[in-house]
């Protein structure tokens, strides 16, 4: 038997059997050639040579891919495609889908929520089983609110993985990290949560703009305050005022220039767009009247009259001055509530709130003081907002360089 027939047969055995390549590699590293080459390389052997074992290399090459996207398969299969990647798609699907043969189900208030389990959806057929999705020794379950947004649904899937993964609604992040007792941060009040101090961490990321977190309502929506620099100046109301018997308006909210302005900025997407608009929930705004004496902060009764039929407003009086921790703070115009107040470099402008002295005059706000303006004077119109409180906490610590982003 020559040389070339000798790697011929190595070549034709490493093709048969991919699995002992590494004992044919062994077999042909001690092997030992030998080639009869004439001066003139007159049969052209030592090319030949050459190229035969170049394409023995290349066969071992092939062999040992091969092997390598056999053993790859394998893996896949034996796992059939687990992922540990949370599948919310296929959940908020699986919950409409649900919803479409169930809708007498589905919430009818505006701001009602209701909840359905991700096991009913499994044994309904809505879902596959989350051993599709996560390992055999992980235990998942979960659930997918609906809520009802004047006319449309929003749909929050929550889910939660043993050790592996479980979702954290922005709320539940906040109240975790954020509360106190005394400094900047989140207070525990009567009617629920409020940031207060200087320099609290209540930065968010809503619609691609920047806004402050105020508080957490009872009912576990956030209420969140323009932060962009630049707003829109507007009267609080312009209209002809028996009383003064001249255009200095009327301090009456539900009639006013103010809502008018904020009804249309809403129906404008200006600060909201139509996507995230569905997750505003509507809020009573306490638009009750003050007197112009220096009545007590805690004596302040705003909710005696509310105004419940809009998704967006601005600041009350309550709200400029209950996040100072000043103790000198007790009275509304007491200069000492500008300190550790983070209104302190907010320019609020135009408040909810009217004097009831009289029918011309309202409350307004400049780095966390309050003063009064005839209705009919041009200030500043910052809007604030409520959000439904199923957002999802996404990513950041709330502070300037790293405000809270939601996902839902």
């Amino acid at each position: 038997m020559n040389n070339n027939d000798e790697l011929d047969n190595k070549i034709e055995e490493i093709d048969d059997s991919v699995i002992s390549e590494n004992e044919e590699l062994a077999d042909l590293d001690q092997e030992t050639f030998t080639y009869t080459v004439d001066n003139n390389n007159v049969n052209n052997d030592y090319n030949k040579s050459v190229y035969n074992d170049k394409k023995s290399y290349v066969y071992i090459l092939i062999g040992v891919f091969t092997l390598i996207f056999i053993i790859v398969l394998l893996i896949v299969f034996v796992n059939k495609g687990k992922s540990k990647d949370t599948k919310y798609t296929d959940i908020e699907s699986a919950a409409e889908k649900y919803y479409d043969k169930h809708s007498d189900m589905l919430p009818v208030m505006d701001g009602s929520t209701i909840t359905v389990t991700t096991d009913t959806l499994i044994e309904e057929s809505f879902m596959k089983p989350f051993s599709e999705f996560v390992s055999d020794d992980v235990s998942c379950n979960g659930y997918v609110s609906v809520s009802n947004s004047g006319d449309e649904y929003v749909y929050f899937p929550y889910l939660k993985c043993d050790g592996e993964y479980e979702s954290l609604k922005l709320s539940q992040k906040i109240i975790s990290e954020n509360l106190v007792t005394s400094g900047d941060g989140l207070y525990n009040t009567s009617s629920g949560y409020v940031y207060r101090g200087e320099y609290p961490n209540n930065y968010v990321t809503f619609n691609d703009k920047s806004w402050r977190i105020m508080g957490i309502n009872s009912d576990g929506s956030l209420k969140l305050i323009y932060n962009d620099k630049k707003v829109q100046k507007n009267s609080w109301d312009d209209r002809y005022n028996s009383e003064k018997e001249s255009y200095t308006g009327i301090n009456d909210f539900r009639v006013s220039r103010l809502l008018e302005y904020l009804t249309k900025a809403y129906d404008d997407n200006e600060f909201v767009d139509a996507k995230n608009k569905k997750l505003l929930v509507k809020y009573d705004w306490c638009i009750g009247k003050v007197s112009d004496s220096d009545s007590l902060i805690s004596d302040l009764n705003l909710c005696s009259d509310v105004y419940s039929d809009t998704y967006i407003g601005v600041v009350s009086i309550s709200d400029i001055l209950i996040p100072s921790v000043d103790p000198n703070c007790n009275s509304i115009f007491d200069i000492e509530c500008t300190n550790y107040n983070y209104f302190f470099n907010i320019n609020t402008g135009w408040t909810l709130n009217a004097i009831s002295d009289n029918s011309y005059v309202a409350f307004s706000s400049n780095g966390g003081s309050l003063y009064t303006k005839n209705a009919s004077a041009e200030n500043s119109v910052r809007p604030v907002i409520n959000i439904n409180g199923n957002i999802l906490y996404k990513s950041g610590d709330g502070t300037l360089d790293h405000p809270y982003d939601i996902g839902y």
